[in-house]
């Protein structure tokens, strides 16, 4: 069900799309995968711990039922306001498989043990 061994998933951050107030939020893509490789469409997604939603988003994009509690109502509001949107067509999603974006131009070398990332010609200068 997975396509490869590693996954290349940005986390999300301030300008990430799925951004909320929570501090810890996973990445919907990262629930679809686990969601497509560990269960089958109608099954039952449990998370204990649902934070702002996107175990139950990545659940109910995939035709799998979803339960999900969580100790601070604030979260929960959002994890049902953004079930809501989804189920309208209106949550934005990074699409899962989209690529992370790499500069043309960037090349990493090793020097003395240190990583040096550049753009253009290598950097001279010593430490």
């Amino acid at each position: 069900k997975n396509p490869t061994d590693v996954w290349e998933i940005p986390n999300v951050k301030s300008n990430h799309p799925e951004k909320t107030i929570h501090p810890c939020q996973f990445p919907v893509e990262l629930i679809e995968r686990l969601v497509l490789a560990l269960t089958n469409p109608g099954d039952w997604v449990i998370d204990p711990f649902i934070g702002v939603g996107s175990t139950a988003i990545a659940a109910i994009l995939h035709g799998r039922k979803v339960a999900g509690a969580d100790i601070i109502e604030e979260y929960i509001k959002i994890a049902k306001q953004r079930i809501e949107l989804l189920l309208r067509g209106k949550l934005k999603l990074r699409p899962m498989g989209k690529p992370i974006y790499e500069p043309k131009h960037l090349r990493m070398e090793i020097e003395a043990g240190l990583f040096d990332y550049l753009e253009g010609e290598k950097n001279e200068k010593s430490l």
